[in-house]
């Protein structure tokens, strides 16, 4: 299997987070040129009519797993680099029906479907494709507007639209409220305790 590169652009987010790059994970790609450099193949056009707005892509070989991190331990980790992914248009409505053709087998009836990144976000920082995943009702409701609400905001601003403007990057890698996303990490307590936990995840033991 290909070794995915990593993009030395998009590095300074999940580095920010103290990511190692075992924990890089592509969640959002400039177009499918983009995604077909830093994620996977293209192998299956999973919209009807607009071939691109709906895709199956087969990810690279990730970096090995630092086995000191207890994230490896996690129930939910395979999600992070699964091998067969969906990704969609900013603009396309239809993915649930995408990922249900993606993964017939797959019972989604426990969780909704949604975007890593924001989708409002995404058209600021200049991103036409996200990555989608199953995410439980309680994650997902726990995860709600606010911070969403606060980078649409932050990403409005004259200096971010700028730095996004002239950014070079052709990704972006989860940070770690991404990774608590993917996760179905709810954890009973707030965002930012759900994140805090997540921390201890990802620190070196």
């Amino acid at each position: 299997m290909t070794h995915r590169p990593i993009d030395q652009q998009a590095i300074r987010i999940p580095q920010s987070s103290g990511l190692l790059p075992c924990l890089y994970v592509p969640v959002a790609a400039r177009d499918t040129n983009a995604i077909e450099t830093y994620v996977g193949r293209i192998v299956e056009r999973l919209s009807r009519g607009s071939l691109d707005k709906a895709i199956l892509v087969e990810a690279y070989e990730p970096e090995e797993p630092d086995e000191r991190l207890a994230i490896w331990q996690h129930p939910g980790v395979a999600v992070l680099h699964y091998p067969r992914q969906v990704w969609v248009h900013v603009d396309y409505r239809n993915y649930r029906r995408a990922y249900v053709r993606a993964f017939p087998e797959v019972d989604l009836s426990s969780f909704v479907l949604d975007h890593v990144m924001n989708r409002r976000v995404a058209r600021l920082k200049g991103f036409a494709y996200l990555r989608i995943v199953p995410i439980s009702r309680e994650a997902n409701s726990s995860h709600g507007g606010l911070s969403e609400g606060w980078a649409v905001e932050y990403h409005s601003s004259p200096r971010m639209m700028e730095i996004n403007r002239t950014s070079q990057a052709m990704v972006q890698y989860a940070d770690l409220a991404d990774l608590v996303k993917m996760l179905n990490m709810e954890g009973g307590g707030s965002f930012r305790e759900n994140v805090n936990e997540a921390q201890k995840l990802v620190d070196l033991s």
